[in-house]
């Protein structure tokens, strides 16, 4: 829902536009983002869980500077789906985007899954340690 807002607010600010946001094709959009992030939770809880916030803040950080030049690049590529605005603010509001989007994800798995330190495979120090003389 973060990422329809995010685009329903940008679209009215005049920083992107995608043409096909009154379409019937947009719910596919919905879905297919649905669908594309559900990994990328995957991936937060286990860097969650390994290397507790410390990895998840640098995943977030990643996410902020990798999104917005692969959006740029597939509105390049097609510019029927999507049209950015010339200047800083569509870059920033696109980084925004991705971070909200990954972070608010990663929350509400953990208000339903409880955090992933607590995860029976998450490692210990001394699990850790005892390993590393193994």
């Amino acid at each position: 829902m973060l990422g329809l807002g995010a685009i329903a607010l940008c679209e009215a600010l005049g920083w992107w536009q995608i043409p096909f946001s009154s379409t019937p094709f947009f719910l596919l959009f919905y879905v297919g983002l649905a669908i594309s992030l559900t990994p990328i939770y995957l991936v937060t809880w286990r860097l969650a869980r390994r290397f507790r916030w410390r990895g998840l803040a640098v995943f977030i950080g990643s996410v902020a500077v990798i999104g917005p030049p692969r959006d740029y690049l597939i509105a390049a590529t097609f510019p029927k789906w999507m049209v950015f605005a010339p200047g800083v603010a569509p870059i920033l509001a696109d980084a925004v985007t991705y971070v909200g989007m990954v972070a608010v994800g990663h929350a509400v798995m953990r208000l339903i899954a409880g955090p992933a330190t607590a995860d029976q495979l998450a490692r210990t120090r001394l699990k850790a340690a005892q390993t590393t003389q193994v």
